[in-house]
């Protein structure tokens, strides 16, 4: 889930800016620099959790639902507020419930707990 979102916030970096004309020339009601910027920060954002997890960090745990959240969030502002009537709602709405549940489930589960748990209890023995 994390490589997808390095990879969706990548290409919408890289789409914003191939396909800047096009996006003024069309009146896009997204701005291509908000595009840009919210795709470089998802990237980023991606590869800091990426990172922590193979770190083994407590924090990834919190962070991944908060990242997972603010991204659903993003999606449904943009959708509600910036896009034209979709007939897809109730696919939306499942899709969106499912990408949610499976995060949920990953970072609560308890093998994810136990490795980053142990993960973080070895760093510290080799601090001492």
């Amino acid at each position: 889930m994390v490589l997808t979102l390095i990879v969706w916030g990548a290409a919408r970096f890289s789409a914003s800016l191939r396909w800047r004309e096009a996006l003024i020339e069309f009146e896009s009601s997204l701005s291509p620099l908000y595009l840009s910027v919210t795709g470089a920060g998802w990237s980023v954002a991606g590869g800091v959790l990426l990172w922590s997890m193979f770190a083994g960090r407590l924090w990834t745990r919190p962070a991944i639902l908060t990242s997972t959240a603010l991204w659903l969030i993003e999606y449904w502002a943009e959708r509600i507020f910036f896009q034209s009537a979709r007939a897809n709602l109730p696919f939306a709405a499942a899709g969106s419930a499912l990408i949610f549940g499976v995060a949920l489930v990953c970072s609560l589960h308890k093998s994810t707990k136990d490795f980053l748990t142990r993960s973080e209890e070895y760093e510290r023995q080799n601090e001492n």
